[in-house]
């Protein structure tokens, strides 16, 4: 049986630098789906280009590619790092319409940390893209934050589905 799908929004321009990025997140969840293709199935890893510059005609075609791979998610993945440009008009698109088109659960994984604790989204809020703060503040979106790894996050993906219509209780979650 194939894993859920899930979509991960990420902004490209953070995830070029390998040392003040999230490059090395995003490969390793790459290694983590080849040597794991029965328990991780990410839908748009193939789309992220490390190398080249979104411009504004490229954004359009992008956007087109991106709107159809979420429709084939049943989940969405936020990587929240203190690297990430929390404020890329990207991201927060992508956040955006998984979240208000297709009603994707979310899960927002912590990079670098091993668990997290009652106070964890408080004490990283400025991990955190402005869509899922603005949820946050709202209680508008449904949320589980988790850390990143490996069991966790496979637990996490496999729990949270729109097609089972199961998503985390709130927009605080902790799973």
């Amino acid at each position: 049986m194939r894993p859920r799908a899930t979509y991960i929004a990420f902004d490209a321009d953070a995830v070029r630098d390998a040392v003040n990025s999230n490059l090395h997140t995003f490969r390793q969840l790459q290694e983590w789906e080849k040597n794991h293709p029965d328990r991780f199935h990410f839908v748009n890893m193939h789309e992220i280009e490390f190398s080249a510059q979104h411009d504004d005609l490229l954004e359009t075609t992008t956007k087109t590619r991106f709107l159809r791979l979420m429709a084939e998610a049943d989940n969405l993945l936020v990587v929240a790092s203190p690297v990430l440009n929390t404020e890329s008009h990207i991201l927060n698109w992508q956040i955006s319409r998984c979240v208000n088109r297709f009603h994707l659960p979310v899960v927002i994984a912590y990079a670098g940390l091993d668990e997290l604790g009652e106070d964890s989204i408080e004490k990283f809020w400025t991990w955190l893209p402005n869509k899922p703060r603005k949820y946050i503040g709202l209680d508008s979106a449904r949320m589980a934050h988790i850390p990143l790894t490996r069991d966790k996050l496979e637990r996490a993906l496999g729990t949270f589905s729109v097609s089972d219509q199961f998503y985390p209780w709130n927009s605080t979650t902790i799973f």
